[in-house]
């Protein structure tokens, strides 16, 4: 009789050890998959620059945009302003030499996981890219905008601000979505440092600084070339508009 209760009793507590086993089993299991979910890239990233701390506007043109015209390329003050996939895209096309795939200017680039169907343009599309193109050609200055950009303090030896982002890293590449295009710039590291010497610009520069404000640049390049195998299109600084919070010119670097 005590044997049956000791057999009774065992089993009852392994049936509950396993109970207890699988619940917890349960709730890693269903931790993993909603860490997946939140992991997984679900949006596209067609508005948003390759780089973090990088430079790029929002792209403004969806891929099957049929208000695509010619007033996409924006000029100002004789510059063209770069601030879009598509833009790159006509800007490398303008340059290379290659064949057109305007498939590829018109087809968005994502970062999920089932890429979207390439768009197929139609006769009106391919006029609009053919006439961005020969604007493109005809203006190789362009004009890129950059936000969020931070400063180091004022550096007395070097008598200049260096520029904390990535933006003038050797060998950093953009790009407005994830496509395979995307630009560079020719000797970028020239621009890390911005020299000051005027003690009023200093003070000013230094307490916003000190304030972790940050400040947006424009930044002015003239098309130097393409790289094919690459996809790239390369870039030569001219100038860079350093501007506080309140779009004020700060300080300006014009290449030597």
């Amino acid at each position: 009789m005590m044997d049956n209760n000791l057999s009774t009793n065992a089993l009852e507590f392994h049936n509950s050890r396993f109970a207890t086993i699988m619940i917890i089993c349960c709730i890693a299991i269903a931790s993993i998959i909603s860490l997946t979910a939140q992991a997984a890239p679900t949006g596209t990233n067609q508005n948003v620059p390759g780089l973090a701390d990088t430079p790029g506007k929002k792209s403004s043109v969806t891929p099957a945009d049929q208000s695509l015209n010619e007033s996409s390329l924006q000029l100002q003050d004789g510059l063209a302003l770069l601030n879009s996939a598509l833009l790159l895209k006509v800007y490398y096309y303008a340059y290379s030499g290659t064949p057109v795939d305007y498939s590829a200017i018109l087809t968005e680039n994502t970062e999920n996981i089932v890429p979207p169907k390439p768009v197929q343009p139609n006769s009106d599309q391919k006029k609009v890219i053919d006439q961005l193109i020969q604007i493109a050609k005809t203006h190789p200055d362009i004009l890129i905008k950059v936000d969020d950009i931070a400063l180091d303090s004022y550096d007395k030896t070097s008598q200049s601000f260096p520029v904390v982002n990535r933006l003038f890293m050797k060998g950093a590449r953009f790009y407005f979505d994830n496509s395979r295009y995307h630009y560079y710039y020719l000797h970028a590291s020239a621009f890390s440092t911005i020299r000051c010497a005027d003690s009023k610009t200093i003070a000013t520069i230094n307490s916003a600084i000190a304030n972790y404000e940050h400040f947006s640049m424009d930044i002015v390049a003239h098309v130097s070339h393409t790289v094919a195998k690459e996809d790239a299109l390369v870039f030569d600084l001219r100038k860079i508009i350093l501007k506080n919070s309140s779009g004020n010119l700060v300080i300006a670097k014009v290449k030597q």
